[in-house]
């Protein structure tokens, strides 16, 4: 019962999108005649040079309920199938359905890529779609496309015939000549090897409305793969798919016709894990979603005037041209940006090498004043000095004089008495003669100690200054240095810099440069907005 009640939930928000609202829009004509309506210019394109919307598995809309698998199908799932059929009758057409629309509704909405498998079945003599289970046949698919060329005759549509199964010679004999009673000439006949793909104003002005990718050359208009590769991504991963399909398209061959498959394939677990979920809930929702992401990246604004092909290139070589400028004012400002915030740094560095240097001022500018303070009481205690001396000059003058007066008079007395006694006399000139030989030399000690202090202070004062000399040298050599590194870091983050704006640049160049992709296929056209966001993007990529 739990069971039953988890399968018809999940069954119900299958379905619910579908309900909601997606029929009604899908009825409408959206993209019907969407390649009539493309300018001139780009019919003169070739269709490889075109991006075009496919389906895949298209026929699979009207799948049979069946307990048996299909041949398409590995050997090992045939055998499951057969061990565990009413499993396998509930499992398999909620996985191997993957339209809802049939064909004529998909042409409507812009689908210009059909993918059939097709098998011969033998019990009922006739061809008929497969995808695990039997699908509608071949002649009533043919006849929808064929209706829907006939309303619209300015249309192209590419039927490729991927698989064929349990054909024989004569299976693929009545295949081609059920293409030829159906469309006729609107069959395109295959471009020779040298020769690019044919472009759609010529297959329009020609009448070719139809061309046939078939993996046998039976007839002229039979393309063969060559002309179209469609790579399988065989993958449930985003970003796996995502650079499966941007390495092909950047080296698919731009003359030729290119299929990118966006679609996961899901692996034998996805089903175990998931049964009562199916194919368009746990693949294609998130398969569409990053299709759309990587067309996005590839997405080109659209025009809304029709040119002509000499305006397409004067306006090509014109936007180059107001690129290449645009890129070089660009580079200009971030020269001139550069150097201003260079110039910021450096006064910002020149600032704070001052304030740093401040300190180092002040302590010069105490130093000096110290200095000065030394010389002034220097030159005091040497007026002091001198004061003193000049006392003491007067003072000896005095003493000179009254000794001399004193002289003078003992002179005298002498004179009178040298008559009296001559021997005394002399004696007393000897000791005068020695006075005043030993008077000066108290002065010349008293002189010598202060010459000495005088020197010892000039040394301390060249040393002082030496030492100041040395340490400005160091805070000098330290400055340079710091100058040095952020110049050096500057320098560094400039070139880094200009090699990140030049791999953005070339990352640009590279993504204007690399090629559209030319067909995407997807599962569920359609039935979400993400399905009918990839359709308008493939065809306004166009303009």
């Amino acid at each position: 019962m739990k069971f039953a009640k988890r399968r018809e939930k999940y069954a119900r928000e299958s379905v619910e999108g579908w309900q909601d609202g997606h029929r009604e829009e899908c009825c409408q004509d959206r993209h019907a005649s969407w390649m009539t309506d493309l300018p001139h210019h780009v019919k003169q394109l070739p269709l490889s040079k075109l991006t075009i919307p496919g389906s895949h598995d298209s026929g699979t809309s009207n799948l049979v309920p069946s307990t048996v698998a299909g041949v398409d199908q590995p050997k090992h799932i045939r055998d499951l199938v057969r061990r565990f059929p009413r499993i396998a009758k509930f499992l398999m057409p909620r996985w191997s359905v993957t339209q809802h629309l049939d064909v004529t509704k998909q042409l409507q909405q812009g689908i210009r890529y059909l993918d059939i498998r097709c098998v011969a079945v033998r019990e009922e003599n006739r061809l008929r779609v497969i995808h695990c289970l039997l699908g509608d046949t071949i002649r009533n698919i043919l006849l929808k496309i064929k209706y829907f060329l006939h309303m619209h005759p300015q249309e192209v549509v590419i039927l490729d015939f991927q698989h064929v199964y349990n054909f024989v010679f004569e299976d693929h004999v009545e295949l081609c000549r059920a293409l030829i009673t159906g469309f006729g000439a609107a069959l395109c006949p295959r471009p020779p090897k040298d020769q690019a793909v044919y472009s759609l104003q010529f297959m329009q002005d020609s009448g070719f409305q139809v061309i046939v990718i078939y993996p046998v050359e039976l007839a002229q208009f039979c393309w063969t793969r060559e002309l179209c590769p469609s790579p399988w991504p065989n993958t449930t991963s985003p970003a796996f798919l995502k650079d499966f399909l941007t390495k092909n398209t950047s080296a698919r061959d731009p003359n030729r016709l290119f299929v990118s498959q966006g679609i996961f394939t899901p692996r034998p677990a996805t089903v175990i894990f998931h049964p009562v979920s199916t194919l368009e809930t746990a693949c294609a929702k998130p398969c569409n979603a990053t299709v759309k992401s990587w067309l996005q990246q590839h997405q080109t604004k659209p025009s809304n005037q029709c040119k002509s092909e000499e305006e397409v290139v004067q306006n090509s070589s014109s936007q180059h041209h107001q690129i290449q400028q645009q890129r070089i004012h660009h580079q200009n400002e971030q020269q001139q940006n550069l150097g201003q915030t260079k110039q910021h740094k450096l006064q910002l560095n020149i600032r704070k090498t001052q304030q740093e240097a401040l300190p180092l001022k002040q302590q010069k500018s105490q130093r000096r004043q110290q200095q000065d303070q030394q010389l002034l009481t220097q030159q005091q205690d040497q007026q002091l000095k001198q004061q003193e001396d000049q006392q003491l000059t007067r003072q000896q003058d005095h003493h000179l004089t009254q000794q001399q007066d004193q002289q003078l008079t003992q002179q005298e007395g002498q004179q009178q008495a040298q008559q009296q006694d001559p021997q005394l006399t002399q004696q007393k000139e000897q000791q005068l003669t020695l006075q005043q030989d030993e008077e000066p030399q108290p002065q010349k000690q008293e002189n010598h100690p202060t010459q000495q202090k005088d020197q010892q202070q000039a040394q301390q004062q060249e040393q002082q200054k030496s030492q100041h000399d040395n340490q400005v040298q160091l805070n000098n050599q330290e400055l340079n240095q710091q100058m040095q590194e952020i110049q050096q870091t500057q320098q560094q983050q400039d070139q880094n810099q200009i090699q990140q704006q030049r791999r953005e640049m070339q990352q640009h160049d590279q993504q204007r440069t690399q090629p559209k992709p030319n067909i995407v296929i997807t599962d569920f056209v359609m039935c979400s907005q993400t399905s009918i966001d990839i359709i308008d993007i493939l065809i306004n990529m166009n303009y």
